[in-house]
């Protein structure tokens, strides 16, 4: 109850609030036709670039004892529309508040395509980015030996 009212307090006390209807465009999207008409085992890292263009990012995979690797590249884009808030307040004449709040989301759809150490394709998938990629923990053994 006591957090409610401090709340109702602090909405209350705003100065200024303004709302905002925005859109973003991140990166160009990939043809989709072309990253399904891709074949695993066959094509390679220059027949894909060849067909989606430069990726966003490129990562390291599987490595091995050896220092060899795969290759995961990363495309994402997105076009975003969609309302924002944003509100601010004065506490004292030196120092003031704000908060601002985005409806148009944080997940990009996007696709990624692993490769083996001989730069051949053996997946791909399409989807939200943050889905398709596994979270790093710690830097690759490669990468930990410079």
């Amino acid at each position: 109850m006591r957090g409610s009212l401090c709340c109702l307090l602090a909405l209350l006390s705003v100065s200024c609030v303004t709302g905002e209807f925005a859109q973003r465009t991140v990166n160009e999207p990939v043809d989709l036709q072309l990253l399904r008409q891709l074949q695993v085992g066959k094509d390679d890292l220059g027949t894909c670039l060849a067909m989606l263009g430069a990726p966003v990012d490129a990562r390291e995979y599987d490595v091995a004892a050896d220092g060899t690797s795969g290759l995961a590249l990363v495309w994402f884009w997105s076009r975003q529309v969609g309302w924002g808030l944003r509100a601010s307040w004065s506490i004292t004449r030196e120092a003031s508040a704000s908060f601002e709040f985005d409806w148009a989301g944080t997940n990009m759809p996007g696709c990624v395509l692993w490769f083996d150490h001989d730069l051949k394709l053996t997946n791909y998938r399409e989807g939200l980015v943050g889905e398709l990629l596994p979270k790093r923990t710690r830097p690759s053994a490669a990468a930990s030996t410079q």
